[in-house]
């Protein structure tokens, strides 16, 4: 590893000030649990590492009317507390399938959601979940929603200078259910072939879908919004209408050909996550 500056300030003003004074040199630490195998292997060589560990208002979720994730949060924080289980169980029942327990207590989500890789299950779920990234520079705060935040493979509309420090969910409607389901060669822990997060509201007096959203991860360059969930829409939703959703969402699907399959394969298991996590979806919202 390339010796380097290591700078830890102690807030985000000071953050987004050494960065912006610092530009292509410096490099953001969050969790680490990316960016330290990246500094290992010499992917990065920054003349200085900013680690944004010291920075205690990024921390924490907070609730405000809807649920505030503190961009330091880690993801194993999102699986285990109550408050995110009972209101947001799409997002814990992600996190709980992110990688192996050691990874999920050290990486952050706003590592996650800011790394941009198109795998990942956090992002996916905070997509499904209408999430907006508020987004900090020197020049102040913006707030984008996150199916806007992903330019292509590990870019996104961060600017020099910039940093994620928090991401906002929107409370769900009532009678809402959704799901989460990947799938992996091999272990559990290693990258998913694919993944699929669905979201869907009934109306508890007709069982009619009213609201439905899914998203595909490993499915394209970025998280793909599937706009083949407005078929369920106006009706209870049968076997049949879920299963021909699917098929139409694993059609809007890109994948890439890789060392975990080629694209024709991807795409029948994108049919079948999208499939399953509808399912699981509607019979939870009915509940």
């Amino acid at each position: 590893m390339r010796p380097f500056e290591y700078i830890r300030p102690a807030s985000v003003t000071e953050a987004v000030g050494v960065l912006s004074e610092r530009g292509d040199d410096a490099f953001v630490l969050g969790g680490g649990s990316a960016a330290v195998v990246m500094l290992r292997l010499g992917v990065v060589r920054p003349e200085c590492v900013v680690d944004l560990g010291g920075v205690e208002e990024m921390r924490g979720l907070r609730w405000n009317g809807g649920l505030h994730i503190g961009a330091l949060a880690s993801i194993r924080s999102l699986e285990l507390d109550e408050g995110v289980r009972a209101a947001y169980p799409l997002l814990a029942e992600a996190a709980s399938q992110v990688a192996n327990v050691r990874v999920r207590n050290v990486a952050t989500v706003g590592g996650a959601v800011a790394y941009g890789e198109p795998q990942t299950d956090t992002p996916t779920a905070l997509t499904a979940s209408g999430a907006v990234v508020r987004i900090t520079g020197v020049s102040g705060e913006r707030s984008v929603p996150i199916d806007g935040f992903y330019v292509g493979p590990y870019e996104t509309v961060l600017e020099q200078g910039e940093i994620v420090s928090g991401i906002d969910v929107p409370e769900p409607p009532p009678h809402t259910g959704g799901c989460h389901i990947k799938f992996t060669v091999g272990s559990p822990e290693n990258k998913p072939v694919a993944n699929a997060s669905a979201l869907v509201t009934v109306d508890p007096s007709s069982g009619a879908c009213v609201a439905a959203r899914v998203v595909m991860g490993a499915a394209g360059p970025v998280p793909v919004v599937a706009n083949a969930a407005d078929a369920l829409l106006g009706g209870e939703p049968s076997p049949e209408r879920i299963k021909d959703v699917a098929e139409a969402a694993a059609a809007e699907a890109d994948p890439m050909e890789d060392l975990r399959g080629p694209e024709w394969y991807k795409r029948r298991i994108l049919r079948i996550v999208v499939e399953r996590a509808l399912t699981c979806a509607l019979q939870r919202a009915r509940t």
